[in-house]
């Protein structure tokens, strides 16, 4: 489990499924159904995201916290819980640079800052950044494959 609430992603997966399949005896709700089925594939992936990858979703995790709290009252509201940590996670991303703002045991505020690295030396320096940014699950095959090809071009 990679993230604050993944415990809670994963039961509000499981809970938007069945709410699905029991919208789906009604002739009219079955709309309502579909959406719960896509919620449920949401939250069932978002248990396995990181807190960034959670907190690039804060707005897509708002939204399915608004639709859950209507659909699934009172349950839904636990959706909210979901919503609040994607948004409170003191993830920044900025394309310069990649701070996060975590809490210690003790309360106090830490900042990591990784600050913009100077352009590599050489192509090899380079496609191993890019080799480990794609490990590390950052950039797709596709990006990884055409920024090395640029790479190897522009040298």
């Amino acid at each position: 489990m990679n993230n604050k609430s993944s415990v809670l992603s994963t039961i509000l997966g499981i809970l938007g499924f069945i709410a699905g399949v029991s919208y789906c005896f009604t002739l009219i709700l079955i709309p309502v159904a579909v959406y719960c089925f896509i919620g449920a594939k949401k939250y069932i992936d978002a248990a396995s995201y990181t807190d960034s990858q959670m907190a690039m979703q804060k707005k897509s995790f708002t939204n399915w916290a608004i639709f859950y709290s209507i659909a699934l009252f009172p349950i839904g509201l636990l959706s909210i819980i979901v919503a609040w940590q994607a948004s409170t996670n003191n993830v920044v991303i900025t394309d310069a640079q990649y701070t996060t703002n975590t809490s210690s045991e003790t309360g106090e505020q830490v900042n990591n800052q990784r600050e913009p690295e100077a352009a590599p030396a050489s192509k090899e320096e380079t496609i191993e950044k890019l080799s480990k940014l794609k490990e590390e699950g950052l950039i797709s095959e596709e990006e990884y494959e055409r920024a090395k090809a640029e790479v190897i071009e522009d040298k």
